[in-house]
């Protein structure tokens, strides 16, 4: 077997550690923005009149998945890149750009399997008042299968909208 899969890499992208930074910085600005310091712009009933809450198929939690899309793409790209021994990546485009989408979406479907353990944890474990149907209380990390398939499906297309600016 040749050693041609290191070279590949090597030259797929030559800013691939710049778009990750870049990317990924915004993705964390938009998370802490939306779920985190100052009170939870993505998670109350007045968060946006555009963009939705995050429970449902799109909405503010939708543009962080779709981001989060976006920054693995580049991350992974630059961290095949940086450890060519590592690399699962090869000569041809269609594998790599196959390979890059199921790593994405593993990723993005052990989130949901964290996601789902933290509702479980709060629930079962601390017995925190999270789920209310009477009073339309709804706190949960994934208040619904949609919420569910619609981070799935937003990370998967950011991941793909990034693809078509990767060269291999």
């Amino acid at each position: 077997m040749s050693d041609t899969n290191s070279e590949s890499p090597k030259s797929a992208h030559p800013y691939a550690a710049i778009w990750a930074t870049v990317f990924t910085s915004i993705f964390i600005i938009v998370c802490i923005f939306g779920e985190g310091w100052g009170g939870s712009f993505g998670a109350n009933g007045a968060c946006s009149p555009y963009m939705g809450c995050t429970a449902g198929f799109f909405g503010y939690d939708a543009i962080e998945h779709f981001l989060f899309g976006i920054s693995a793409i580049w991350i992974l790209i630059w961290v095949f890149q940086k450890f060519p021994q590592y690399s699962v990546l090869g000569e041809k485009r269609w594998k790599n750009i196959l390979i890059l989408i199921a790593l994405v979406v593993l990723i993005s479907v052990f989130w949901e399997f964290l996601e789902c353990a933290h509702d479980y944890f709060r629930l079962e474990v601390l017995h925190q008042p999270l789920l209310n149907l009477k009073l339309h209380i709804n706190y949960l990390d994934q208040p619904t299968n949609l919420d569910t398939m619609g981070d799935l499906t937003f990370g998967l297309v950011g991941a793909v909208v990034a693809l078509f600016f990767t060269k291999f």
